[in-house]
This record gives structure tokens, sequence and C-alpha cells, in this order.
């Protein structure tokens, strides 16, 4: 509807200040600048934190990124992570804490091995009480070049229990894409999942 509106409006508007078919000239300009306006706004990139296991998933993870739909931390390399491990845990905390600062969501990326590696168990935990919006996506199906597919692995928010007794799996979307087009499910729904995830958050 809005890619049919805005020209006809602008049509509209043009005809009126200026009869005939310069008008309608004129105010096809107007209505497609208007079109274009309208469409950076719903393209505008959310700042987002990927959390996922460096070395099982990364390539898989690179393909994500590609996607564009989003506005990530900045990757690091096999060797920018080693040295920031080789600091210490308060230099990982801290990469992790100065990365995520301003992210308006965090995206778990979940392989096979996700949902035990310590880290990822650190993000999560960290974004669920800085009152930041979670999703989970499964990216097993994604093809890595080195490994392939992986298997599934488990849902990373199960770790998670309340006081009441409730998993953090209970609150917090985990997305299972389409095994036979997983890359192009993501690419077509990402920014919908994240969307959702702000609006509906429950921290």
């Amino acid at each position: 509807m809005e890619q049919v509106f805005w020209p006809s409006a602008g049509a509209l508007l043009g005809n009126v200040l200026l009869p005939g078919i310069g008008g309608l000239l004129a105010g096809g300009v107007i209505g497609g600048a208007l079109t274009l306006n309208s469409k950076e706004k719903k393209v505008a990139k959310i700042p987002v934190f990927y959390s996922f296991h460096f070395a099982n998933d990364v390539m898989r993870v690179q393909q994500i990124r590609n996607i564009g739909a989003i506005e990530g931390n900045s990757a690091v390399n096999a060797n920018e992570w080693e040295q920031i491990k080789r600091n210490g845990k308060a230099a990982v905390q801290n990469w992790i804490d100065q990365n995520m600062k301003y992210k308006r969501c965090v995206i778990v990326l979940i392989g096979s091995e996700t949902a035990s590696r310590p880290w990822v168990k650190y993000e999560i935990e960290r974004a669920w009480n800085q009152g930041k919006a979670i999703i989970g996506i499964h990216i097993h199906n994604i093809r890595c070049a080195r490994n392939g597919t992986c298997r599934k692995g488990a849902n990373p928010f199960d770790e998670f229990t309340f006081n009441d007794g409730r998993k953090l799996s209970s609150v917090v979307p985990c997305y299972d894409p389409d095994p036979s087009q997983a890359y192009r499910d993501i690419a077509a729904n990402i920014s919908d999942w994240i969307d959702h995830a702000i609006k509906n958050k429950r921290n």
C-alpha cells in the first residue's frame, strides 16, 4: 500500500499546484521522494550484539552478518579473540561489556555446542539483567565452508531458571529456520524477529 500511496498522493498534490501533465510529472517526483524517505525509515538498522561459539560457528555467523539488515558488533578474527582471552577473564568481560553497551538486542546464534559455552552464558545473563531484548536463532543448517552443517544444539535459554521455576526460554523466543533454506529464512525474517523482541521483552 505504501508504495502505491505516496506516488499517487504526490501526483494529486502536483496536479493541484500545477494542473495538467506537468503537475502529474512534478507530483511523481514528489511522491518518489516521499517513498524513498519512507523506505529509508523502514530499513533503519537496529544495533545488535551477536553471541555465539567462536571456534565452531564463526563462519556461519559471518554469513548472518552479511545479510546487512542489522548493525552488529564489530567482528574479531581468531587471532584477535585469542589475544583477548590471553589477557584474562577481566579482559574478556570488558570486551563483551563495551561491545554490548549500546546495543538494543542480543542475538544468540546457536550451533551444536553454544548452550554450554561459559561466555555465551555470561552474555545472556548480562543482557537480561540490563533489560535488553534477546532472541535465539538456530544456525546449525547454515553451511560452513569448513565443516558443512552441524547437529542442532540445545536451547541456551533453558540453562537459566527464574525463582518461580520457569525457564528463561519461556519468555525469550528461539527461532529454528526452515532446514532446506535456513539462510534465506533468516534473511527474510531477522528484522521482524528483532523488532518483535524489542517490543515484547519481559525484562
